[in-house]
């Protein structure tokens, strides 16, 4: 790292955290006005990207024990956003997978989080929006390589 980097590296983790402070405090808010939690939304969100999966699943994402997870997804299904369904495989195993309802509050929410990114961009003058277009386009696709390098799994 050479000190001309040292700016650039500062930039890019300041951003770093206001973008998660943003996207957190508006999923969170989100999450509230459902009456969720954040680790609730969680599950949600991984179900809406990942499909339908076993509680195990849960447990292992949220560093939870399973009788914790199952509780979570009983409150869940209680509120009727998960469901639970069997295996086609084995009779012993149950997957989650979202409900309807579920499927519109993680719509909901991924729509709330556009709202504050759309306000940013309106501030952004059209040169601007070029530059950080390309710019962004590269560092994402950067960071995905460099993740799916150290990981050996894409995102």
């Amino acid at each position: 790292m050479t000190s001309q980097d040292k700016p650039l590296k500062k930039a890019l983790l300041d951003w770093s955290n206001t973008f998660m402070q943003l996207s957190l405090n508006d999923l969170s808010r989100y999450a509230h006005t459902v009456g969720l939690s954040l680790a609730q939304m969680s599950i949600l969100m991984h179900l809406h990207f990942e499909g339908a999966c076993e509680v195990t699943r849960f447990s292992e994402m949220l560093k939870i024990s399973r009788a914790a997870a199952s509780q979570m997804i009983e409150r869940l299904a209680q509120q009727g956003v998960v469901q639970r369904l069997p295996s086609p495989h084995d009779r012993r195993v149950r997957f989650v997978d979202l409900t309807p309802n579920g499927e519109l509050i993680v719509a909901e929410s991924l729509e709330a989080r556009v709202e504050w990114v759309n306000e940013l961009v309106d501030q952004i003058s059209t040169e601007e929006r070029e530059n950080f277009y390309t710019t962004l386009t590269k560092l994402n696709l950067y960071a995905l390589k460099e993740n799916t390098e150290k990981t050996g799994n894409e995102i």
